[in-house]
């Protein structure tokens, strides 16, 4: 397998558990901002999923994780409904949606 796939899923990654971790720790009260960014974020999986496009990921590569994106787009979609009403637990949806993304990929490739 292309090397390119591991670094782009591990930029991936951990720009999942970034934003997870800003949401544990940032001041509740700006949660709510927070949840605007990821309400774009979860439409655009959605969008992706109902359509079926862009058939190329950000990086170029083929998008093979298709029938993912409704699950993303729920899990950032739920996020940021609690973030909205600053539940400070919020973080542990996009926490499991990181480990999800993890667990597919594993899958995939191995």
């Amino acid at each position: 397998m292309n090397k390119i796939i591991y670094i782009l899923f591990f930029i991936c990654f951990l720009s999942r558990i970034a934003i997870s971790i800003i949401s544990k720790n940032i001041n509740i009260n700006y949660l709510p901002i927070m949840s605007i960014f990821t309400s774009i974020i979860s439409l655009s999986f959605l969008r992706g999923f109902i359509i079926n496009h862009p058939k190329i990921g950000f990086f170029g590569n083929k998008v093979w994780w298709q029938n993912y994106r409704i699950i993303h787009s729920f899990n950032f979609g739920l996020f940021s409904i609690l973030a909205f009403n600053k539940n400070p637990n919020c973080w542990i949806i996009l926490f499991i949606d990181a480990f999800f993304g993890l667990f597919v990929f594993i899958n995939k490739y191995f």
